[in-house]
C-alpha cells in the first residue's frame, strides 16, 4: 500500500483521499493552503466567454457569476470543468491544453475576442494572443496553512507527494527541505514540478492537467487505467 501525501486544499483534498482509498492506497491529507472566497466586481462590459484555470474559481466565484453562467466557459482540465458545471455554467468547453497559455490560444482560435478570467490571487501569467482581450477578476485567495506536528510527521512518512500548482510545489519544497530525497513527487504541470525544486527521490509530470494523469505519473493507477493517462517524466 502506497502512502500518498495530498497537499491540495479542502474540499478537494477529501475527494482525492476517497479516490486513492478506492485504488488501494493510503492517503495522507496535509493541505498546504486554505481557500477563502473574495468579493469581486464584474467588468463594465459583458464578455464573450469565461475562462477558468482552477476548480476553486468555479466554487468560490459566488453569486456574482450569475450573469455569465450562459456564456461559453473555457476550462483547463476535467476537474475544473466539473466544478464549472456544479456552479451552473451550461456551455462548458475543455480544449486539449496543458496550461493557461495554451487555453488562451485555444480561446483565440475559437474566434473569441473578449474573455473574463476568474482566478485566484497568484497564477502563472501568460501573454494573450493578439486580438484577445482578457479581463481578470480575483475571486479567491489561497492562504498558507501551517502544518501541525502531527501533519508534518504524517507528511514526511509519505512515499509519494502530489502537487497541484507551482505555488504548492514551492511550498512543499520549502516544507520538506532535505527530507525530499525519500519522497517521489508527482506534479500537475512542468511549472509545478520546477517550483518544487530538485533532490526528490523521483519526479514526474502529468501528461494532461487532470487527476487521472497525475495519479498515472505517480504510478498509482492500474495498468489499464494508466493507459488512459500516460506520464511524462522530468529531471
Amino acid at each position: 500500500m502506497t502512502r500518498v501525501l495530498i497537499t491540495r486544499p479542502q474540499p478537494g483534498a477529501a475527494e482525492t483521499a476517497d479516490r486513492l482509498r478506492a485504488l488501494g492506497h493510503e492517503p495522507v491529507v496535509a493541505p498546504l493552503f486554505e481557500v477563502r472566497a473574495k468579493e469581486w466586481s464584474p467588468p463594465t462590459a459583458m464578455p464573450e466567454a469565461v475562462m477558468l484555470t482552477s476548480a476553486a474559481a468555479a466554487r468560490e466565484g459566488g453569486p456574482a457569476m450569475a450573469p455569465y453562467l450562459g456564456l461559453p466557459c473555457f476550462c483547463v482540465g476535467a476537474r475544473t470543468a466539473a466544478a464549472a458545471q456544479d456552479a451552473g455554467f451550461t456551455d462548458i468547453r475543455t480544449p486539449e491544453v496543458h496550461d493557461g497559455g495554451e487555453l488562451l490560444a485555444a480561446i483565440a482560435a475559437a474566434g473569441i475576442g473578449d474573455i473574463l478570467h476568474l482566478s485566484g490571487i497568484e497564477i502563472a501569467t501568460y501573454a494573450p494572443p493578439a486580438g484577445l482581450k482578457v479581463e481578470r477578476r480575483v475571486v479567491y485567495g489561497a492562504h498558507f496553512h501551517r502544518w501541525s506536528e502531527a501533519e508534518r510527521a504524517a507528511a514526511e512518512a509519505a512515499d509519494v507527494a502530489l502537487i497541484y500548482s507551482p505555488r504548492g510545489g514551492e511550498a512543499l519544497g520549502a516544507a520538506f527541505g532535505a527530507h525530499r530525497k525519500g519522497v517521489r513527487l508527482s506534479a500537475i504541470s512542468r511549472n509545478a514540478a520546477t517550483a518544487a525544486g530538485d533532490g526528490w527521490a523521483a519526479r514526474a509530470v502529468a501528461a494532461t492537467p487532470d487527476e487521472d494523469a497525475l495519479f498515472a505519473a505517480a504510478g498509482l493507477l492500474c495498468e489499464k487505467q494508466a493507459d488512459k493517462a500516460p506520464l511524462t517524466r522530468t529531471g
